[in-house]
């Protein structure tokens, strides 16, 4: 009887240290995401400066300046607005992938599947 109650305590702990790894894995895999779109963000801004130095040095008056920031302004714009929608991507994806680990962890943290591994005393 004590050898059955061990084995049912270490098939639980089994089963929690395994939602931990896929809850890291998660948290891994999400911040991975992130970091790539906040990089690419920082990539954004230092394309865009650069440009901006590029069309300082070749404008001949300020209307050209005038127009050419614009035009860089219009870009860096629409360029990191798909930034904010992939990152948005990512998020969703960690919802979605969250709600399923709640979902399967508290499918198997039931007290119907808790009480079905515990032996009833005789």
């Amino acid at each position: 009887m004590q050898n059955e109650l061990i084995q049912q305590w270490t098939e639980l702990n089994k089963t929690a240290m395994e939602a931990i790894k896929e809850l890291g894995e998660i948290n891994t895999n999400a911040m991975t995401r992130l970091t790539q779109r906040q990089m690419e963000m920082v990539s954004l801004y230092m394309e865009g400066s650069a440009k901006q130095l590029e069309a300082l040095s070749q404008a001949k008056g300020v209307p050209d300046l005038i127009t050419a920031q614009s035009q860089l302004f219009a870009e860096l714009n629409e360029k990191l607005m798909e930034n904010a929608r992939q990152t948005l991507e990512v998020l969703v994806g960690v919802k979605t992938e969250l709600s399923s680990w709640v979902e399967k962890s508290v499918q198997n943290a039931t007290p119907t599947s808790l009480t079905s591994k515990i032996p009833a005393k005789k």
